[in-house]
């Protein structure tokens, strides 16, 4: 199959971990997939929720940039999260022409009750390990950031 992730298609062994790495990023996807239905938005809806989420309101220009599709794209994004209540559109209190995206706070309460058994998880792993193996994993995790990322963008 040609889309099977194993060592053979790569030029040198891969280690354990990066399998595992490879895994949680599949697991990762179905996961984000179940809370967007969960929530009735498309991936694209939800990544702009999870902007939101973690950045607060911002102009439809950011939230664009951020979700990384055209300004057009955005206004339809917008208008599907507005539809189903997840966002509002207020007035921008530093362009009075303007509008600032908000997320519904209902709706982050039920995003957040979604997604808190994961940060739950994972904080209770972390909290297991010793010093010098949070600071592994935290290592091995920029560098793969990193890798994601770019060094121009880090």
């Amino acid at each position: 199959m040609a889309n099977e992730f194993s060592s053979s298609n790569f030029q040198v062994p891969l280690q354990p971990v990066t399998k595992l790495f490879r895994e949680v990023m599949d697991q990762n996807a179905e996961y984000a997939q179940e809370i967007s239905s969960k929530l009735d938005v498309n991936e694209t809806d939800f990544d702009a929720m999870g902007h939101l989420m973690s950045h607060g309101p911002m102009t439809a220009g950011e939230l664009a940039k951020a979700v990384g599709i055209s300004p057009g794209a955005a206004t339809v994004m917008i208008d599907r999260l507005v539809a189903v209540g997840h966002a509002r559109r207020e007035p921008n209190p530093n362009d009075r022409r303007g509008v600032i995206i908000s997320p519904n706070p209902k709706s982050v309460a039920k995003a957040w009750k979604l997604l808190n058994p994961l940060i739950e998880a994972s904080e209770k792993s972390l909290a297991a390990m010793t010093p010098t193996q949070r600071t592994a994993v935290e290592t091995y995790l920029k560098a793969m950031l990193s890798a994601y990322t770019g060094p121009d963008k880090r």
